[in-house]
């Protein structure tokens, strides 16, 4: 029995979802932070407590460590995805050696691909479906004609 490629693309894009989350968490507290440094300093000294400026740092801390964690899950999510895609290429060639294959995406079901083959059939937006142990299955586009 042939051994294939892992293909998960499921991780990869929850990660990059992940990122968008903590992506809009650091975009609110910014400007909020800002905002509220900049409101600090008009203060009179008097009013200028250290619980404020603590909290201020906090939000600023939790903004900063919000961008790091969005850069964390993206560069993971992308490093992922291409993986997958690589490995997804690689099955398709020890399944099915064609002579061209150019796939598209991954719309979350299947992939889409240009394939064609060595004895010259060509197929246009062909679907690329996993089977069982990563094995790639391809089909012809199915159309709503």
């Amino acid at each position: 029995m042939d051994e294939y490629l892992p293909v998960a693309f499921g991780l990869p894009l929850m990660a990059v979802a992940t990122s968008v989350v903590f992506l809009l968490i650091g975009l609110a507290l910014l400007p909020h932070a800002l905002f509220r440094r900049r409101s600090f300093s008009r203060l009179r000294d008097g009013e200028q407590t250290y619980a404020r400026r603590a909290s201020i740092r906090t939000e600023f801390i939790v903004a900063a460590a919000a961008g790091v964690i969005t850069a964390v899950f993206l560069a993971v999510g992308i490093t992922g995805y291409n993986n997958a895609m690589s490995n997804l290429e690689a099955n398709v060639h020890k399944a099915y050696s064609p002579a061209e294959l150019d796939i598209k995406y991954w719309n979350g079901s299947w992939a889409t691909a240009d394939v064609t083959f060595a004895d010259g059939t060509t197929y246009k937006d062909a679907q690329i479906s996993m089977q069982a142990a990563y094995r790639p299955f391809i089909e012809q586009k199915m159309t709503m004609d």
